[in-house]
């Protein structure tokens, strides 16, 4: 007898059941999927909001972008400094002219603009720079300095020498008025020279008949003596003593103012009248 070995089945496990847990969708998901519902239209079509995003975008982009304008240039402080003062210097200088009743030092429009006050940027930064690099400005000043003092003891000089020479011309005419003067004066104290032609049928004036007198008294007429008929000179003239009005000769006659009578003779030494 064959013996064949018996195996007895072995009984696998059964496989134990397997518990599945449904997940809920994490909140990226879920917006997914909200984003990805279609929207009804009136037709009964439907329009993506990605599609509706991207159409807003190109709206966008077809909008004009507003050119911004560009910031004009400025002045550098340093140099602004220069124009402001430009700008003050002229203006106090023409200010003081004014109070001072005078013309104005200079029109003002024609300094700003040789000045480039009110230039442009690039004009004005060119114009400080060409002071700010001479060099020899400095130099400049002191040699125009130099000159200007020369020029003043010059003319200082030349001053001293006009008034010198002004000085000796106003001694000189000084001198001439005084000489002038004492001629005059001397001319003055002596008689006046009375000459007149005795005419018929014409009466004298005083001053002739003064001359008449005068001549009779100081020179009579001798028997059988004609008068003189040409012209007579007599040298008198009125002489005041003592609240007195007389007329004297050039001998210190004295005649009366009234009569024409010689009344005496006038001592110089003694200022006193002596009596014929």
């Amino acid at each position: 007898m064959s013996s064949s070995a018996h195996t007895t089945p072995i009984a696998s496990p059964s496989p134990s059941p397997v518990k599945v847990v449904a997940k809920k969708p994490t909140k990226k998901v879920a917006k997914k999927v909200a984003d990805s519902k279609e929207k009804v239209s009136a037709k009964g079509k439907t329009v993506s909001k990605a599609k509706k995003e991207e159409k807003e975008e190109e709206k966008e982009e077809e909008k004009e972008v507003p050119v911004k304008k560009a910031r004009a240039p400025t002045l550098a402080a340093k140099y602004n400094k220069y124009m402001q003062f430009s700008f003050y210097m002229i203006r106090a200088m023409n200010a003081k002219c004014l109070e001072n009743n005078e013309d104005v030092l200079l029109d003002e429009e024609k300094f700003f603009e040789a000045a480039h006050v009110f230039d442009t940027v690039g004009n004005q930064q060119e114009f400080v720079n060409e002071f700010l690099e001479n060099k020899g400005i400095a130099k400049e000043m002191r040699g125009h300095l130099a000159d200007k003092k020369k020029a003043e003891k010059v003319a200082e000089k030349e001053a001293i020498k006009a008034a010198k020479v002004a000085e000796k011309l106003a001694e000189k005419e000084a001198a001439k008025a005084v000489k002038l003067a004492e001629k005059e004066k001397e001319k003055a104290s002596k008689p006046k020279k009375a000459s007149k032609k005795a005419t018929k049928g014409k009466s004298t004036n005083d001053a002739d008949l003064v001359t008449s007198l005068v001549t009779l008294a100081t020179n009579p007429l001798t028997p059988g003596q004609e008068p003189l008929e040409a012209e007579e000179e007599l040298d008198v003239r009125v002489f005041n003593f003592k609240d007195k009005e007389y007329l004297i000769d050039d001998s210190n006659n004295l005649y009366d103012n009234k009569t024409h009578t010689i009344i005496g003779s006038f001592d110089v030494a003694n200022n006193t009248i002596i009596s014929v």
